[in-house]
């Protein structure tokens, strides 16, 4: 499906919001906004559902139920230490009457093949005995004729009950509605906090051209129509997403709270068609190996990841025309910004290199990427490498833009010879160049407070290059970063299995953070120990964990119950130096002793 050259009807549509409190009016407004965006998109043979056909779900969008919902709630506010909070919220809006608390409710928009139909259902046995915080104002806007039980003008909403559930879906619509439990349109999957399913395959054809339409409306309107060259990459960016979105089949992402250790879970899966490009991605990926394993392994990581595997067509035919372009206005750029003919000719010479360099990243579809960040107590070191490139142009061209530095500022180039070394050895295959800069050379003075750290640490990159990829490894310690590419290096002569796991970590950074600051006049008490829980945080993590098998990609992110908990503890930190101190920045530590007076401020009942 291609948004921007597909032909369609623009989709029409109506709606009216209610700003009400609670379940029930968050139910019918998430129909009124569904009926907004699909309910004008119709065939023209289509003014009444065909009740012959079979009713597919489209999307749904649901919850396992009221107090799953409020149960995740409170237990992310434990581990944040508010959980007074929750609860006192559940107390004004919990009490709810006459639903059914364990049985999932939601919004389902289906098709029967000529038009789509937004519904709601929602576990209550009668609509009289719904209760809670607002309904006397809707229900005063419920009204019941010998035809059924209405809501609303434009569009006019009809009330169902059946089988213990109440069905809410447009007037004259009514077929739409399941004649069994309304949870079997859930699928397979059980309903998750918040679950949201989709199925492109039921979407008719003519009413994805009409939702196309209005997309292409929104993004011509967006396009940078007065720069040719920025619409020529909108437009490819366009088409590019446009194509994928095409190989899409199925799609589907749930959110849980895990009852016994307070994780937020988010599972999300994606079913593409049988030779798109999409399941040429994924097939490119699904067995991918790595010449970066060691960096995926890197000691004391914030975060350390690896992609690995073969673009498909679609991925090289849509790099190749951003590469196309980025050189095509940077050439641009040298023609108008440089007056000197040799300037231009240097830059139009190292410009030529990276262009080969750009190309090779590309050319034959292979790509092996990776990057990590890393603290410990002697500093930070960042590592990053490129493989499958002809990485040995890159020191050419440094090389080059060194010498017509010297050329030219002699004095600025002579400073920088006592940092610089092209060349300076061989590790592992790798022609490595260096640099290495000491703080203390800066000439800047750095604060009493700070000069313990700081004093002895050197700026140092290392970057080597060979025939077939590229590795930097940057840090604040040079024999740090001599030991870090060696181990990368060494590691990279044999392949392992790409890893399919990434890992965010806050407290190897919260260590060197306080290592680096030790003494600073400016860090106050409470930051300090709001630095000291951090660098103690080592269940405060961010996870994303992902499978690809076949034409199914699967992922879960999980936001470990420590990242709530550190926050919880950050904040009453902030909170108590505040009440304690007015600010000033005092020792709070009396504030979190036992027995203090205000420690009930952060007991839970």
């Amino acid at each position: 499906m291609n948004i921007r050259n597909r032909r369609g009807n623009k989709g029409r549509g109506n709606g009216a919001t209610l700003g009400k409190t609670g379940v029930f009016a968050t139910v019918l407004t998430f129909a009124t906004v569904l009926t907004t965006c699909w309910g004008g998109a119709r065939t023209a043979s289509a003014a009444e559902p065909n009740v012959d056909k079979d009713w597919r779900p489209i999307a749904v969008v649901a919850s396992a139920g009221y107090d799953a919902v409020w149960g995740a709630a409170e237990r992310v506010a434990k581990e944040l230490k508010f959980a007074e909070a929750v609860e006192a919220a559940r107390a004004i809006y919990g009490d709810v009457q006459g639903v059914d608390r364990e049985k999932p409710f939601g919004v389902v928009v289906a098709t029967n093949g000529s038009e789509v139909v937004p519904f709601a259902f929602l576990p209550v046995a009668n609509v009289e005995k719904l209760e809670f915080v607002g309904a006397s104002d809707l229900k005063e806007k419920i009204e019941t004729t010998p035809e059924g039980t209405f809501f609303g003008d434009d569009p006019r909403f009809r009330l169902l009950e059946k089988d213990g559930w109440l069905f809410v879906c447009e007037a004259g619509k009514e077929a739409v509605l399941p004649t069994t439990d309304p949870t079997a349109w859930l699928g397979d999957e059980k309903a998750g906090v918040l679950t949201f399913q989709a199925d492109l395959t039921a979407l008719p054809e003519e009413l994805l051209e009409a939702g196309f339409a209005a997309l292409r409306q929104k993004a011509a309107e967006a396009a940078p129509t007065d720069d040719e060259a920025a619409l020529e990459q909108f437009d490819a960016t366009l088409e590019y997403y446009s194509a994928i979105f095409d190989s899409l089949e199925r799609a589907a992402w749930t959110l849980n709270v895990d009852a016994a250790t307070g994780d937020l879970l988010c599972d999300c899966s994606a079913v593409c068609k049988d030779g798109s490009p999409l399941a040429e991605t994924f097939a490119g990926t699904q067995n991918a190996e790595t010449r970066w394993g060691a960096i995926a392994e890197t000691p004391n990581a914030v975060f350390a990841a690896v992609q690995a595997g073969k673009r498909s067509a679609l991925d090289r035919e849509f790099l190749a025309k951003q590469q196309a372009i980025a050189f095509d206005n940077f050439k641009t750029a040298l023609e108008i910004g440089l007056d000197s003919d040799e300037e231009r000719a240097l830059a139009e010479e190292v410009l030529a290199v990276l262009e080969r360099f750009a190309k090779s990243a590309n050319a034959d579809g292979t790509f092996d990427v990776a990057s990590a960040f890393a603290c410990d107590a002697s500093g930070a070191c960042f590592s990053t490498a490129v493989a499958s490139v002809d990485g040995n142009e890159l020191t050419v061209a440094a090389r080059k833009i060194f010498e017509k530095l010297k050329k030219d500022e002699p004095e600025i180039a002579e400073q920088i010879a006592k940092f610089v070394k092209f060349d300076a050895e061989t590790v592992e295959g790798f022609a490595v160049s260096k640099l290495d800069v000491p703080f203390a050379e800066l000439g800047a003075d750095l604060p009493e407070s700070l000069a313990a750290y700081w004093s002895d640490k050197t700026f140092a990159v290392r970057w080597g290059t060979c025939a077939d990829a590229v590795l930097a490894v940057v840090g604040l310690d040079s024999t740090a970063v001599d030991a870090e590419f060696a181990r990368i290096a060494a590691a990279s002569k044999s392949k392992t299995p790409a890893p399919k796991r990434v890992a965010f970590a806050v407290a190897p950074l919260g260590r060197w953070a306080l290592a680096a600051l030790d003494g600073a006049d400016e860090l106050t008490a409470s930051a300090r120990k709001a630095l000291e829980r951090v660098a103690e945080a080592d269940d405060a993590r961010f996870e994303v964990e992902y499978s690809v098998d076949g034409n199914q990609i699967a992922a879960r992110y999980v936001v470990k119950s420590g990242v709530f908990r550190l926050i919880g503890d950050v904040a009453r930190i902030a909170f108590a130096a505040k009440l304690g101190s007015g600010g000033d920045g005092e020792d709070v530590d009396y504030l979190f002793e036992d027995g203090e007076d205000v420690d009930y401020l952060f007991e839970e009942e």
